[in-house]
């Protein structure tokens, strides 16, 4: 499911907004569905990093989109965000918040059908997905293919992900089951490896990203086996 938001306070241009949408996945097919939210500070409140498109208007009381954006960034990094505008200098700014695009009122279908369709386009190639984490610093969205490896520690989780690290609540057992098994298989009790990061395997150690993760002796077989399976499947 396409999950879109629109963040606009004009009624008019919700309501266009929300028609084209409906047409487009009408004529396109699929699952969507889409929210509206008339105030940016209302939306970055309840935000939970749960949307794959968002539209924001620039111009709006309270908090401007721009404005809103950059503090949407610091929430979630991944989210696709077009900025529907009465004026197209803004497009220069955008890229400081990287926006995907801009739609200038009165949009028109033909260009908001190709819009959507970049969109999607991007969304389907994101073939690792994404897991939403409520982190220790906020609700973040992590995407699976930048993850090196899960560990926990003192009964915390710790994302080493190409991005950075990160400690989450939960443990590993839940964060296993989000994560696709083909991709994802532990070396030993405290570490969920992503395969598609091992470089190699030094003697009873399997280097991940740099770093050494000791494989025990009752996940060797297995881990070993799912390496295998990875390597040879030709990902």
């Amino acid at each position: 499911m396409v999950r879109v938001a629109i963040v606009e306070d004009e009624q008019d241009a919700v309501d266009s907004l929300r028609g084209m949408i409906n047409r487009y996945f009408e004529a396109r097919g699929g699952d969507y569905k889409v929210t509206e939210f008339d105030n940016a500070l209302r939306f970055l409140d309840v935000y939970k990093a749960d949307f794959d498109i968002i539209f924001m208007d620039i111009e709006m009381p309270d908090l401007d989109g721009m404005k809103a954006a950059e503090q949407l960034r610091k929430l979630d990094p991944l989210v696709l965000l077009v900025f529907v505008t009465n004026m197209q200098q803004y497009a220069v700014k955008g890229y400081a918040v990287d926006a995907l695009d801009f739609i200038v009122k009165p949009v028109e279908q033909r260009a908001f059908f190709a819009l959507l369709d970049k969109a999607t386009r991007i969304l389907a190639n994101k073939t690792g997905g994404e897991i939403t984490v409520r982190s220790t610093t906020g609700v973040r969205r992590v995407s699976v293919l930048r993850v090196r490896y899960v560990e926990v520690r003192r009964h915390m989780l710790t994302f080493h992900t190409e991005d950075g690290e990160f400690e989450a609540w939960g443990n590993l057992r839940d964060i296993e089951k989000e994560l696709p098994a083909e991709l994802f298989s532990r070396c030993n009790i405290g570490y969920l490896v992503s395969l598609a990061h091992v470089s190699g395997v030094d003697g009873d150690d399997a280097v991940v990203g740099g770093d050494k993760l000791k494989i025990s002796r009752p996940r060797r077989k297995e881990f070993m086996s799912d390496l295998a399976r990875y390597f040879g499947s030709g990902r």
